[in-house]
């Protein structure tokens, strides 16, 4: 700016030439141009722009073209602002100052709003009058918004009902809002201070020394559920988010705690886990009655007695498709899953089973569960499964949008395969499950290698109907 200064054509300005200016003018250039902190001169009843080196960034794009020019047309965006602080300094010889002072600029980034911290000083001339106004300002922009952000945060942590504490890296609490107060029963003046090892449950303490040891390494700490200890002894559930706090550095030099009462979302789990497992028991005794009352039914001969036994498999076949979906949430499973539940009668040595990790809604379940005892009680009496060294491929794969699966079930090693002369129950009750009950399409292969079944389905058969 020196350079800049020097080299300009002052005489063309109200100014006058570089030789011809008063020693006082001279002085404040100097000393603005001598200082590190960011300084523009207004001169004259126009207001000439005079400035140095850390005011020049400042400016944006305005530089370096606003040197030696009027305020008015370089500032025009904020003149109506800038120029009553100026001329109270040019008119009345008081010096004017201002923290976070926001003004509204443009500079080449678009309109925006910034802040100052400012101080707009006279400099008099030999005859006593203010010949120009020395603005020393110091941008704090960036300053104001992380003061508002943290001010906001700080709103944030005390009216939330989380409970967020803070601890340093040797477990002190550093920090502890209204949340931690009403969770576990301690005003900050008590906590702050103590370890944060009094809210661990005492079998629980090694469980916080490996979190602050991953914390205090950089890694990553996943939310967890755990339990905390309240003032009175008792015990809560939370869920637990922990973040590291950085120092000015850039080192780890403490961590950051939310946690979140979760006492009513156990409550229902546990409610939940009993009301399944009535429900699993009632499902069971139903199934155990109509089993009783087939036996009693079909007790006059052998073929009577065979057919109660078929029928008794597969109400056993049904009862293990419900214990898949009583393990899980009743509306679905993974489906290797039920595969693996449905084919427990047989050893797991004859079957060859791939295929990604999906779920399939209830109504899947139950009917691929059903197909499945039916495929393997045929392959155990006629097919694959009948001798040694037979057994079962099954793989499925999903279709492109991922509504649908398509699954094989293929059967090597077996006897020869001869195709019957009619559809036995079996087959039947496999067409209607797969291809009715799931909207899908089945195909059946009596080939001389071993029976195949190719089903492409709808992994939720109830969404489908429902549409």
């Amino acid at each position: 700016m020196a350079r800049l200064i020097g080299s300009f054509d002052w005489s063309r300005t109200s100014i006058g030439s570089l030789c011809e200016w008063p020693p006082y003018l001279r002085s404040a250039v100097d000393v603005m141009l001598g200082a590190n902190v960011q300084i523009v001169l207004f001169w004259g009843p126009q207001f000439l722009a005079l400035y140095n080196d850390a005011y020049a960034p400042t400016i944006g794009d305005k530089h370096p073209h606003a040197l030696g020019k009027p305020a008015r047309e370089y500032w025009a965006e904020l003149w109506t602002d800038l120029e009553p602080l100026l001329r109270r300094v040019l008119e009345t010889g008081e010096t004017v100052s201002a923290k976070d002072r926001p003004f509204y600029i443009e500079r080449g980034r678009g309109p925006e709003t910034v802040y100052f911290d400012i101080s707009y000083s006279p400099v008099h001339g030999d005859d006593g009058a203010v010949a120009g106004v020395f603005c020393i300002v110091n941008e704090t922009t960036e300053l104001k918004r992380a003061q508002d952000i943290e001010r906001q945060l700080a709103a944030i942590i005390a009216s939330t009902d989380d409970a967020i504490l803070s601890s340093d890296l040797d477990m002190t609490i550093t920090s502890w809002n209204r949340g931690a107060e009403r969770l576990y029963g301690y005003g900050a003046d008590e906590m702050i201070g103590r370890s944060v090892l009094l809210l661990i449950p005492e079998d629980r303490s090694d469980e916080e020394h490996e979190l602050f040891r991953k914390i205090s390494r950089g890694e990553h700490v996943p939310p967890y559920e755990t339990k905390r200890r309240r003032r009175d002894g008792t015990f809560v559930d939370v869920s637990l988010t922990v973040s590291p706090i950085y120092g000015g550095a850039g080192e780890i030099v403490g961590a950051s705690k939310i946690a979140r009462d979760i006492t009513g979302k156990k409550q229902f789990e546990r409610f939940q886990a009993m009301a399944l497992g009535e429900l699993k028991h009632r499902i069971k005794n139903i199934l155990s009655t109509v089993t009783a009352i087939a036996r009693q039914t079909f007790v006059n001969g052998e073929e009577e007695r065979a057919a109660a036994r078929t029928f008794d498999e597969r109400l056993a076949s049904l009862a293990r498709a419900h214990d898949v979906l009583t393990n899980g949430n009743w509306e679905e499973a993974d489906l290797r899953a039920v595969i693996d539940t449905a084919l427990q009668p047989y050893s797991p040595d004859r079957f060859q089973i791939s295929g990604p990790a999906i779920s399939v809604g209830a109504h899947t379940v139950t009917a691929l569960t059903l197909a499945f005892h039916e495929l393997a009680t045929n392959a155990a009496k006629y097919g694959a499964l009948s001798q040694d060294g037979g057994r079962v491929s099954i793989n499925w794969h999903e279709d492109r949008d991922a509504s649908r699966f398509v699954l094989s079930w293929k059967e090597e090693g077996g006897p020869n395969v001869i195709a019957p002369t009619h559809r036995g129950f079996g087959s039947k009750l496999i067409e209607r499950l797969l291809a009715s009950e799931l909207r899908g399409e089945v195909r059946l292969e009596f080939a001389p290698s071993g029976l195949i079944c190719e089903v492409d389905a709808a992994r939720h058969a109830e969404g489908t109907e429902a549409s």
